[in-house]
């Protein structure tokens, strides 16, 4: 019987090499407790990521987690909570690590992975609840949206009843759709919506993304929010 091969480290990433190679993705492998990029690994946690995080406290997963800001605050403020970010970008990655590491965090998990591969290392019923902050509106281009129908079908496979998916947007039309949208779908409700997060009551709880906070800062804009939770 033949060996399995090992792959080859750019292997991971794409499927033809290339000449020239992101400097930070070799350097992934500095934080081996903080950054998970192995499908094959991932896929094999898939119904024992409470056996990963070594307790059983709820799991939340956040895509397109940026530079780790918002990751990184949601773990010190919720420390009984396990929270996987996925993340695309490898300069990202290694940052959100990094300030992890320099935080002592032992609840957050960094995945190189698509968002639509989720029901390959999630179980049923596995996660608590998802942040969704700050998606691409795709302007003329609506469909390509990951708030749609096909993003609720995956949530009936993998969160428990019970459990919210949070969506924080700048885009005022991304907002309004995603209520309008949430009248055809069973088995959810809204049960928060504000279109201005920081002026509402839940700002005290509001931990920033980065780009929140630039957007705060530089343009003052309105900041959209809604909370929308599995209903059975």
């Amino acid at each position: 019987m033949s060996e399995t091969r090992v792959k080859e480290y750019w292997e991971h990433f794409f499927e033809k090499p290339k000449k020239q190679y992101n400097p930070y993705m070799e350097r992934l492998k500095e934080y081996p407790e903080y950054i998970m990029y192995d499908k094959d690994i991932m896929d094999s946690h898939k119904g024992k990521w409470n056996e990963y995080f070594k307790n059983e406290n709820p799991i939340y997963i956040e895509i397109g987690s940026g530079s780790g800001n918002f990751a990184i605050g949601m773990c010190q403020k919720y420390p009984n909570r396990n929270h996987i970010a996925m993340e695309l970008r490898f300069k990202r990655l290694h940052s959100s690590a990094r300030k992890s590491k320099n935080y002592g965090l032992n609840n957050v998990l960094f995945l190189r992975r698509f968002g639509e591969e989720i029901t390959e290392f999630v179980a049923e019923n596995e996660i608590e609840g998802m942040y969704i902050n700050f998606p691409d509106p795709w302007e003329g281009n609506e469909k390509n949206r990951i708030i749609q129908k096909p993003l609720f079908d995956t949530l009936d496979k993998v969160m428990k009843v019970g459990g919210k998916l949070f969506f924080k947007t700048d885009h005022d039309q991304y907002y309004l759709d995603t209520l309008e949208l949430l009248k055809g779908i069973d088995n959810y409700e809204i049960v928060y919506h504000t279109s201005d997060l920081h002026k509402s009551e839940k700002a005290v709880d509001n931990v920033l993304t980065e780009f929140e906070q630039l957007f705060l800062n530089k343009f003052k804009k309105n900041i959209n929010y809604i909370e929308i939770q599995k209903i059975k």
